[in-house]
């Protein structure tokens, strides 16, 4: 009975061993993904341009805003699959 409590308190304690961080994060940690985020922006100055934005058709605009909120609005379809195993389902 005392061997069984004493394996179980070994088995919990490396459980618990396993789960902790010894080492610590690298100094790089997150450069890859600022990179990536950098690397999308055409104009990083853009925010500074506090002018309105010229060549757009406000109509044009209009619609595409109420055809991309129409979207929300319809339950998205339905998926269906099928699965034929072996000539089991065929016509």
């Amino acid at each position: 009975m005392v061997t069984r409590g004493l394996i179980l308190i070994a088995l919990i304690g490396l459980l618990f061993s396993a789960c902790t961080r010894t080492e610590e994060l690298p100094d790089q940690w997150g450069a890859s993904f600022k990179s990536a985020k950098d690397n999308q922006i055409l104009n990083p100055e853009a925010g500074k341009n506090l002018k309105p934005v010229t060549g757009f058709d406000g109509q044009a605009a209009e619609i595409a805003s109420e055809k991309y909120r129409e979207d929300f609005k319809r339950p998205p379809p339905r998926t269906v699959y099928s699965i034929s195993i072996g000539g089991i389902g065929q016509r």
